[in-house]
């Protein structure tokens, strides 16, 4: 006989509040004995493949319903349990851990709604870090990003206590909670930690790339980083570094244990063969002089100490010609002093009698834009004119490792821009986009001048004129195009890190490598170009080996099918003091190499006279 709905309904509402009050009973005795287990899974530096930091995970008793974090969690926010649960995981949590090294940080898991509760300040964090000997600065505390944080000023404030004494501010799951982008502009962290959902494929998927490229840039403008998590496959860690991701955690890491678990060696090195290939592409895009940072621009200004007072400052700006001064604290930039804000807070009512005797901490703009100085000057502009317009004009601070370097004005800035598009304007060929003459000098000059060995590599196309007057410029242009591909195809294959290829007009380029990948890099590219050519021609063209052109006299001639004249000037049997004395001896080579019916390559084996 089956019960009345609403005897069920009783029956339901009894067992499910006898369930709620086991789990209470169960989570008042975990946290009464502290019967909290501690892991820690690293968080690994993705330029070096080395430990940064740790983030400390708490796990319940393994033979209890309140084992996983989730459930013992949720149980904890249900039965305003949360506090005294988290004090107890934060305890546990710096008692485990031994032997953090100076550098190392400890991430702290944090609830939003916990940094509000009275009790948090008591002191009792720093108590227990003192005690293991370590200092504020190596603790993070992590905001769980899953609850809303609805007061961002009195958020901010509780937050402040904190920073003072020297502790570090992540935002956890990032891309998935309620305020991302709010909570990262409002509280500005130390760390952005980025939700394992954008990091999962995020190799195979560019909107997430996309995502996390506009969240790398953000982490820019206030001087943060970023930290990837869920990493579970190599692809996914290599998309990372590619795209200037500076700490990843995840399964295929590390997983979270205690003792604290080593990273891999094999990963470690995986992290270091990404690295290597990604400074080789950097390379050769600088060497085609498309990488200026912003490092190579900085502008020297004078810095002070957050204790000097605004009048000293205001003498500063009187004796130099400078518009603003960069506060440091042992040598990390604490904000920016410009000169035209000086003067607005000054000529307000009473601001004289408010700042000028006191310290310049109190007008200088605290949240600076800081980029680092490896950042390209078109990253750095993008950053700098997104800013709000009462700071578009103000310097752009640089660091190196967090070390101030200098500043960079926008005018420097925009300046620099400029002068770098006309240059790459006017050396880039309009059609296949390589460096053109003025690059290729300036590459030769330098090689010239250091003395450094090197190999020039002169192509040119034979019967390439007779193939724009049968087939017309159009088809020309693809297959001028078509070699700049092949000649750089060949070059990533059997070519070097810092070899060079460019354009210098025509169906005439060039290449700079070492003398001994000369030949076989010749070889390549003639038997690679001999076969792709083919099919630019029609079927009847192909089948006889020739097209039939009128000559200038108009008498029809037959012209063999395109190929490629490769004259090749080495410093390995001579030097040169005089870049043009190469281009003279690949001149005549290529008149040697044109008399040959078919493609082929032609090296200088002459000996400079000794005199």
């Amino acid at each position: 006989m089956s019960l009345p709905d609403e005897a069920a309904a009783e029956i339901a509402v009894q067992l499910r509040d006898n369930q709620t009050k086991v789990l209470k009973d169960e989570l008042e005795w975990i946290i009464l004995e502290k019967e909290i287990f501690p892991v820690y899974q690293p968080i690994v530096d993705l330029k070096t493949g080395d430990i940064m930091g740790y983030e400390a995970l708490s796990r319940g008793p393994a033979n209890s319903p309140l084992y996983s974090p989730l459930e013992l969690f949720r149980v904890a926010q249900d039965s305003g349990l949360l506090f005294p649960l988290e004090q107890v995981c934060r305890e546990k949590a710096i008692q485990n851990i031994h032997l953090l090294k100076s550098y190392q940080q400890l991430f702290l898991n944090i609830n939003a709604d916990v940094v509000k509760d009275p009790h948090f300040r008591g002191g009792i964090t720093k108590l227990l870090i003192q005690q293991k000997g370590f200092l504020p600065q190596q603790i993070t505390f992590e905001i769980t990003e899953r609850t809303a944080i609805r007061d961002f000023n009195n958020f901010s404030r509780s937050l402040y206590h904190y920073r003072e004494q020297g502790y570090s501010i992540a935002i956890d799951d990032a891309g998935a909670g309620y305020s991302s982008l709010q909570a990262i502009v409002e509280l500005r962290p130390a760390y952005i930690k980025i939700d394992m959902s954008i990091v999962q494929d995020i190799d195979r998927n560019p909107l997430k790339q996309a995502i996390l490229e506009a969240m790398v840039q953000l982490a820019a403008m206030i001087n943060g980083k970023i930290i990837a998590e869920g990493i579970e496959k190599p692809a996914e860690l290599a998309m990372l570094i590619k795209m200037g991701v500076h700490y990843a955690q995840g399964y295929y890491l590390a997983r979270p244990a205690n003792p604290p678990p080593p990273v891999p060696p094999e990963v470690k090195e995986f992290i270091m063969d990404v690295n290597m290939e990604n400074e080789k592409l950097k390379a050769k895009i600088t060497q085609q002089g498309f990488g200026v940072t912003i490092g190579e621009i900085v502008e020297p200004v004078p810095t002070v100490g957050k204790g000097i007072l605004v009048r000293d400052a205001e003498t500063i700006f009187n004796q130099t010609q400078v518009n603003g001064i960069v506060v440091l604290e042992d040598r990390h930039p604490l904000g920016l002093l410009m000169k035209y804000k000086l003067y607005f807070h000054l000529g307000t009512n009473y601001g004289v009698s408010l700042y000028y005797r006191r310290p310049v901490e109190l007008v200088m703009d605290k949240f600076p834009l800081i980029v680092n100085a490896d950042l390209p000057l078109e990253a750095v502009s993008q950053i700098a004119m997104s800013r709000e317009e009462y700071n578009l004009y103000d310097y752009i601070i640089v660091v190196q490792d967090d070390i101030y370097v200098g500043v960079v004005s926008i005018m420097n800035l925009l300046n620099n821009i400029t002068k770098l598009q006309i240059r790459r304007a006017h050396n880039a060929n309009p059609l296949t986009g390589l460096p053109g003459n003025l690059l290729i000098e300036d590459r030769l000059k330098e090689l010239v001048t250091n003395k450094a060995p090197f190999a020039v590599l002169y192509l040119d196309l034979n019967n390439f004129k007779a193939f724009n007057d049968k087939y017309g410029f159009e088809h020309g242009d693809k297959v001028l195009l078509f070699t700049a591909q092949l000649i750089s195809r060949c070059l990533a294959i059997s070519g070097g890190t810092n070899d060079f290829i460019g354009h210098i007009g025509g169906d005439d380029f060039i290449i700079i490598t070492r003398p001994e990948r000369a030949c076989a890099l010749a070889q390549a590219i003639i038997e690679q170009f001999d076969t792709d050519i083919l099919p630019f021609y029609q079927p009847e063209d192909r089948e006889k080996g020739y097209i039939e052109v009128k000559n200038r006299r108009g008498q029809w001639e037959q012209i063999p099918i395109v190929g490629v004249s490769i004259a090749i000037v080495s410093t390995a049997n001579r030097p040169f003091s005089n870049y043009l004395e190469i281009g003279e001896i690949a001149a005549e080579l290529k008149k040697l190499a044109k008399e040959q019916p078919c493609s082929n390559y032609v090296m200088d084996k002459r000996q400079q006279i000794q005199k």
